[in-house]
């Protein structure tokens, strides 16, 4: 479906409120579609973990060390021994490890998450017609091993190196939800990094949004959870040790725990996907926008027409400049990028922010 240049510059010129404003609608509007199958992930997760870590978690939790325990030595100068210098190198390692496999479980499977509606929200936030069924459908095809890769395997991967380079992937290449699944693109890390380029620390900010959300509610909820279970208790510390003694292991128990703890979680899955779907579909306006000009497309639209018909009809349509020519105005004329009226020639649009030095008096 071609868009209209109205559309494509309504979308461009959203500022990040916008963008967090229509985000959170668009969650709202799509919640009940998208909950059932972004929490069928969520307890996928929850159960994957609980299966394949479970005993690691346990072996390391017997070791007998424990984070305070190690700074509490640091901040007292105690001197460690040989051993216990070997035995802090084993503890570490083994948390590092266990933290490593928690992310990737965990990227894995949100990815996939992510990726299997990531094309019905684009879409219903374009306002065309698609069915989840068709959608979940359509995303479950080769490409989407390349973005498992990137995301949901080098982004984990790349976060044991004090995630730098996990925040650098993340930005870079996290629109390849959407971009791998698009009609007609061959090239989708080439298209993710091309609608992603100069909106970092937009698409960080969106991702610091949704974390501290769903952090401070998780908190309140965690905190209502902690005094109804009592989880101090001498009581709630001995059945939690036994649910997972391989003795008297309990996985029902250990199950329902972990979906309780997680629940914040699950009921706000869909946040996130809606406020990227939102930033994505802007980014992308805005390079389309571009484009249609480099290629000899008139931005000058209906509304501009309706808005300025005076000035519309005593100047000619500005057809798009190759970047060596120069275009020589008098008076008022429109942005070609964004289709706003300007009183006289300037380096930048005031609006887009779009170099019109090709513009001269």
């Amino acid at each position: 479906m071609e868009y209209t240049t109205q559309r494509l510059a309504y979308l461009a010129n959203k500022r990040f409120s916008d963008i967090l404003r229509d985000g959170f609608r668009l969650f709202i509007q799509s919640y009940g579609t998208l909950i059932l199958p972004l929490a069928f992930f969520q307890v996928l997760l929850i159960t994957l973990d609980i299966f394949l870590l479970t005993d690691f978690r346990l072996f390391i939790n017997n070791l007998g060390a424990t984070y305070t325990a190690i700074m509490d030595k640091f901040f007292e100068n105690i001197t460690l021994t040989d051993a216990e210098w070997n035995f802090l190198a084993y503890f570490l390692f083994l948390d590092i490890i266990l933290l490593f496999l928690q992310n990737l479980i965990g990227a894995t499977i949100i990815t996939i998450a992510m990726c299997s509606v990531s094309a019905y929200v684009f879409k219903r936030f374009m306002k065309e017609d698609i069915s989840l069924k068709e959608s979940f459908k359509l995303a479950f095809n080769k490409k989407i091993f390349l973005v498992i890769l990137i995301i949901g395997i080098l982004l984990p991967l790349s976060s044991i190196l004090l995630f730098v380079p996990a925040v650098i992937i993340f930005g870079f290449f996290i629109f390849l939800v959407f971009t791998f699944n698009m009609d007609g693109n061959k090239k989708p890390i080439s298209e993710a990094r091309s609608i992603a380029k100069g909106a970092f620390w937009k698409i960080i900010g969106v991702f610091i949004v949704n974390v501290l959300i769903i952090y401070i509610v998780s908190y309140f909820v965690n905190l209502l959870f902690n005094i109804l279970l009592n989880t101090d208790s001498a009581i709630f510390i001995s059945s939690f040790n036994s649910w997972h003694d391989p003795a008297t292991r309990n996985y029902t128990m250990i199950f329902l725990f972990n979906l309780l703890i997680s629940l914040v979680d699950i009921i706000f899955a869909p946040l996130f996907i809606c406020l990227l779907t939102v930033l994505f579909s802007c980014l992308k306006a805005k390079r389309d926008l571009i484009k249609q000009h480099q290629i000899g497309y008139s931005p000058v639209t209906e509304i501009y027409r309706e808005q300025y018909p005076k000035q519309q009809e005593s100047k000619e349509l500005i057809a798009p400049i190759p970047p060596e020519i120069k275009l020589e105005i008098q008076g008022r004329f429109y942005c070609p990028f964004c289709g706003v009226i300007i009183d006289s020639p300037k380096k930048f649009c005031p609006r887009c922010g779009e170099n019109l030095s090709f513009i001269k008096e």
